[in-house]
């Protein structure tokens, strides 16, 4: 199948467009590490992704000039170049494309590949797919998967060591699994009730690593890694789901460091970016990297668009360098083999913004490198990028917090929060079109009513400041136009996740006992919920009556839900672990331990029944009721 060069009228282009052509390459000891902006190995050529213009750029690292973009897969998330070609994952249609001479091999990998890494020779690509929880291991000479390893949850980002020899066997994977684990023995809406952790991957051998909770807050949010000689860092954002909780100690971002020799934390080198004595408040380190003799680490701050330098050559005490600015909403870092130049990825601004590293009294962007045109509608964008900052006075005060901070892409942090309400399990935002009223007690009727949490939660100014109103009844929509386009991105511009498919009779299976167990009374219709927003809206104190259901699920801890709780969404419900408003069940399996969710059925049936709820993205065929 041959690629296709995208006629998008970029005035930059490389002197020869032609064929990619990837310089041959050995083992140089260097790491293979996951990212959306990578070097090719002789370092002429900086590959970046365009994840909403589904095509993957090249740009020449000695003029700066970006080339005309490559079409690939569906939502690019992440690149890696070997001398066998270009390799992207695209998330939103589950495969790797790659890119060699004048062809495009796409490869189906499974439901939402998070991160990319490639073996020291270039011959194996390794995808983690969070869909399935495994680790595709992908022959790039035969173009085939040739194993899948089962891992943790939700494995995200990828790093293969690099001895510096030809064997590629003997090599150690590192994972990081996007979503905390409840801790054993604790519970949820605890500081320290949950931990992250690591797989590592040696051969047939997988093994665990725990990032156990800090004194203020447990490791979530693990998005990136970089590795230096034995020692792997990991940025990641520390969660406090207790009460009393204010916007400076609810969500706050770190760096932990864990040994590959020992395969354990290092405790004493935890960073806390957010630290007062450290730094200024930052936002979501979506991506960490170091210099090449491993002393400074450069942390992209998503939400706070800059890159952040912290000198890391006596580990238990860092030291803060600096701040640089760079485009919107930066998600990727990648450093030259001389350390002399930094490239950041700018998704939302759609550009790369070029670190000058040889001065370092005075690092600075020294140019911005359009990469691709806009393909989204201009309030459909900007409400992405309210959504995604925390720069804003209006979102956040001090640049803590942004919508993102638990709505990861739009999706869930796997945590419950003590709110006003009780316990609250963050709800994902996809497909909510047509499902209001909102919250687990229907407490909101637009999702403009947002405003009320930007002011409150994220202590921002607002989006629509003035005389308060109410979040049932006087509508928040048309108070203000970029609360409006972030409302219309909450509605429009989010995604369902796709699942691991099932075979069709397993399909029909699950599909008959869901109707058997009555599901669909409360799961039906396109959007798998009744939910509905009654015509006249009738309130009573803070709840819309009307949609809530009693299931036998609310307890002590709840100031609202002794009236029942709005049903929400199966779709994506694969993603959204754990389960109910409080997050009380682990699994789905847990689910039907509460009588109201529990109908007269075999186990078999269970595990059908499971197995289909599963397989719930927006391309299954509704059930009616």
């Amino acid at each position: 199948m041959a690629f296709k060069y995208l006629n998008l009228g970029l005035l930059f282009c490389l002197t020869a467009c032609g064929p990619v052509s990837i310089p041959q390459s050995l083992s140089d000891g260097v790491a293979s590490v996951s990212s959306p902006i990578s070097l090719s190995p002789d370092g002429n050529t900086l590959w970046v992704v365009n994840p909403d213009a589904d095509s993957v750029t090249p740009i020449d690292t000695k003029t700066l000039q970006a080339g005309t973009p490559l079409e690939v897969g569906q939502e690019p998330w992440g690149v890696a170049v070997t001398a066998r070609g270009v390799i992207v994952i695209n998330r939103a249609d589950g495969t790797l494309s790659v890119l060699e001479d004048n062809t495009r091999t796409d490869i189906s990998v499974g439901a939402e590949p998070g991160g990319v890494a490639v073996s020291p020779s270039g011959n194996l690509a390794y995808v983690t797919v969070s869909g399935s929880d495994e680790v595709a291991v992908i022959d790039l000479i035969e173009r085939l998967i040739v194993k899948r390893i089962p891992v943790g949850r939700m494995p995200w980002a990828i790093a293969v060591t690099d001895d510096g020899d030809t064997d590629d066997t003997d090599e150690k994977m590192i994972v990081t699994h996007r979503l905390a684990r409840l801790h054993p023995d604790s519970q949820e809406a605890t500081d320290d009730g949950k931990e992250g952790w690591l797989s590592v991957i040696q051969g047939d051998d997988v093994r665990e690593i725990p990032l156990p909770p800090y004194e203020f807050g447990f490791t979530n949010g693990l998005e990136s890694l970089a590795i230096s000689n034995d020692t792997v860092l990991v940025s990641h954002l520390l969660n406090q789901p207790e009460e009393p909780r204010d916007f400076q100690n609810t969500v706050s971002g770190a760096v932990s460091t864990v040994s590959l020799t020992i395969e354990e934390e290092l405790s004493e080198r935890r960073i806390h970016l957010n630290e007062p004595s450290f730094s200024t408040p930052v936002n979501f380190p979506r991506a960490i990297a170091l210099s090449p003799d491993g002393k400074t680490a450069f942390v992209v701050l998503a939400g706070s668009d800059a890159v952040m330098g912290i000198d890391v050559t006596t580990p238990q005490k860092a030291k803060l360098l600096g701040f640089w600015a760079t485009g919107k909403n930066p998600r990727g870092i990648v450093l030259n083999r001389e350390g002399s130049r930094a490239y950041v990825m700018n998704y939302l601004s759609r550009d790369v913004s070029v670190l000058d590293l040889t001065d370092t009294s005075n690092r600075s962007v020294i140019v911005t490198i359009p990469v691709t045109l806009e393909t989204l509608e201009p309030d459909l964008l900007r409400g992405k990028i309210l959504f995604n900052n925390a720069n804003d006075p209006r979102m956040s005060h001090l640049g803590w917090m942004s919508c993102a901070s638990c709505h990861y892409d739009g999706g869930v942090d796997g945590t419950t929060w003590l709110s006003p309400d009780g316990p609250r399990q963050t709800q994902p935002l996809w497909k909510l079109m047509g499902t209001a009223p909102f919250h687990a007690s229907a407490t909101r009727d637009e999702v403009q009513d947002a405003e009320s949490d930007i002011e409150s939660l994220l202590d921002g100014v607002g989006l629509a400041p003035g005389a308060a109103r109410t979040e049932l009844g006087q509508p928040n929509s048309n108070t203000s136009r970029d609360l409006d386009s972030l409302a219309r991105f909450v509605l429009e511009g989010i995604r369902v996740p796709k699942v691991a498919d099932i075979p069709l009779l397993q399909e029909q299976r699950g599909r008959k006992v869901f109707v058997k167990a009555k599901c669909a009374e409360c799961h039906s219709g396109v959007h798998w919920t009744i939910s509905t927003l009654p015509s006249p809206l009738e309130v009573s104190g803070l709840e819309i009556p009307s949609a809530l259901r009693i299931v036998g699920t609310a307890n002590s801890n709840d100031v609202l839900g002794q009236n029942g709780f709005d049903v929400p969404t199966l779709l994506g419900i694969g993603h959204s672990a754990p389960y109910l408003h409080d997050g009380s069940a682990q699994s789905l399996k847990d689910v039907f331990k509460n009588p109201k969710h529990a109908p007269a059925l075999t186990a078999t049936e269970v595990t059908d029944l499971i197995i289909f709820l599963q397989s719930i993205d927006s391309e299954t065929k509704p059930v009616q009721h």
